[in-house]
């Protein structure tokens, strides 16, 4: 043991010296009360304070970084809960909409679903989730309680075509709510409006009028709502003035429509054909 202790002072002995005055330093260095320590003691604190205000500026730095980016992630989830929210609110306020009208309607209403839509210039067509299961039936009007969308032109067992106003083969009889005047409504793709035809320029009709459908048309219930008058351009030499009409639905925002389950008149298509073939 006492070889043990001689080897470690002969190995150690600058070591341990040099603590040994370390310590005797640190002593007379704490016990002395200077000036010259006095300021030694201050910068010395000085410095290990500037040290430490950094190091703990970098440590909140991180930690604000990582809070930041919680807080960036919180406020993406609530966006994504705001934006649900408002389509909710969009779709319970058409849905309340297209109920009140649905208990105001003469005909008894079906709501449904578009599933698909073919666009072009001329023919536009929509595909909407009831068929010949639901009881619907080729030449039912189809609409919201914003007024006229079209008519059903193919049925399927599950799904129907319908050809809507936008679609320059559509046809249907209208009439001006305040004058009275009746004409044919047709589609103007060029124009993207549609045409109120054949009225007689001894009639009488006015920009802003409503226009509904007729007692004469074919398919559709009296009185729906088709568009207003948008313009009236009177040519003394022509024999019926040219009126364009602003349809009353925003087929770019259609999603739910309602067929009215409103039976055809077997009768009179019946007379039609007949009168066709006789032509």
């Amino acid at each position: 043991m006492k070889k043990l202790i001689e080897a470690l002072l002969l190995d150690f002995r600058e070591y341990l010296l040099l603590v040994f005055f370390c310590l005797i330093s640190l002593a007379l260095f704490v016990n002395q009360d200077a000036s010259a320590l006095r300021m030694m003691r201050a910068s010395g604190l000085e410095f290990f304070a500037t040290i430490e205000r950094g190091i703990g500026l970098v440590t909140r730095y991180f930690g604000l970084a990582s809070e930041n980016d919680e807080l960036h992630r919180r406020n993406t989830e609530l966006l994504a809960e705001l934006s649900l929210l408002r389509t909710a609110q969009a779709e319970n306020q058409e849905l309340k909409a297209l109920l009140g009208y649905k208990q105001r309607a003469p005909y008894p209403l079906k709501l449904a679903q578009i599933v698909d839509r073919t666009f072009s210039s001329e023919r536009n067509l929509f595909t909407i989730n009831l068929g010949s299961n639901d009881s619907v039936e080729v030449n039912m009007p189809v609409m919201t309680d914003d007024g006229l969308v079209g008519r059903v032109v193919l049925v399927s067992a599950n799904y129907a075509i319908v050809q809507p106003i936008i679609n320059r083969d559509f046809k249907v009889g209208v009439v001006s709510e305040k004058t009275r005047s009746v004409g044919l409504l047709t589609w103007l793709p060029q124009e993207h409006l549609a045409s109120m035809e054949h009225v007689l320029l001894s009639n009488s009709i006015e920009v802003g009028e409503r226009v509904l459908t007729a007692q004469f048309s074919s398919f559709a219930a009296p009185n729906i709502e088709v568009g207003k008058v948008v313009s009236v351009d009177k040519t003394e030499a022509q024999l019926f003035y040219k009126i364009r009409i602003q349809p009353s639905v925003d087929f770019g925002k259609l999603e739910q429509v309602f067929v009215m389950m409103r039976p055809s008149d077997k009768e009179f298509e019946a007379v039609q054909r007949r009168y066709k073939e006789l032509q």
